[in-house]
């Protein structure tokens, strides 16, 4: 296997997906309830809209590159320093989005990486690896 390198940039369309969909559970929330079910509601997604958003943005990315080795082994580049990480099972691999779960320094956490916040082939290589290219788990 050749080693390579997917760096990720932050993606352009996943803000405007939080955006569309909190403008259409705004719409929904003001139009289906009333009174204070209706002051809740649209309060709960303004913070929900202001999580996302945050979350969303570029300072906050945890995972600045994903390195993969000739064995097939990850690496990833967190908040400047490298740590070995091991790609989990109930990760999703999408053609469009693919929603990892790492478990990296003995914790576990997720990242989830839209096509565009990675350069086409990087991505594509990326989906093969995690898909088919992982190394073997020793039975113990």
């Amino acid at each position: 296997m050749q080693a390579f390198t997917v760096r990720i940039r932050p993606s352009r369309l996943w803000p405007a997906a939080v955006l569309l969909a909190h403008a259409a559970s705004f719409a929904l929330c003001a139009a289906c309830f009333d009174g204070a079910i209706r002051i809740a509601g649209l309060a709960a997604l303004a913070l929900s809209l202001a999580h996302g958003l945050r979350s969303a943005s570029p300072n906050r990315q945890a995972v600045r590159e994903i390195r993969i080795d000739t064995r097939g082994r990850a690496s990833l580049l967190l908040r400047g320093e490298v740590q070995e990480a091991e790609l989990l099972d109930d990760s999703l691999i999408h053609p469009y989005v693919c929603f990892l779960k790492w478990r990296a320094g003995g914790k576990t956490f997720r990242q989830c990486l839209p096509a565009d916040a990675a350069e086409s082939e990087a991505y594509r290589r990326l989906s093969v690896w995690a898909r088919y290219g992982q190394p073997k788990q020793e039975t113990r």
